[in-house]
């Protein structure tokens, strides 16, 4: 998801795209409550990152040195399940000019709806 945004920003004439609702929810909200999210956060971050499965005491870990190791871990780990490979905020802005033609479909309908029902 994140490349395919990477390299739609590269081929397209975009400055910036925010990907994935909580970075909209996180950059938006902070324009108009500044500090509610660092509060929220705060309050909420580090637990919201912990599970209750106890740490392999005999887990190698990349901290001093690379884990000496065949497989490829990449970005990977306990939080998978978790994990999304779409994103349905990333195809709706990088589809601005589909989602702009369903909105005024949508908006004419309504609105022709709305003066047929008014001239019974």
């Amino acid at each position: 998801m994140i490349a395919e945004a990477v390299t739609y920003v590269a081929d397209h004439y975009r400055r910036q795209l925010y990907v994935g609702t909580s970075t909209v929810i996180a950059i938006q909200g902070n324009k108009f409550f500044p500090g509610l999210g660092d509060w929220y956060l705060g309050k909420t971050g580090y637990k919201s990152q912990q599970t209750d499965e106890p740490a392999n005491p005999f887990a190698r870990n990349n901290l001093w040195a690379p884990v000496d190791d065949e497989r490829d871990y990449g970005a990977h780990g306990t939080f998978d399940d978790r994990a999304s490979s779409k994103s349905f905020q990333v195809w709706a802005d990088t589809h601005l000019s589909l989602v702009g033609l369903v909105l005024a479909s949508l908006v004419s309908i309504i609105t022709i709806g709305f003066i047929k029902k008014n001239n019974r």
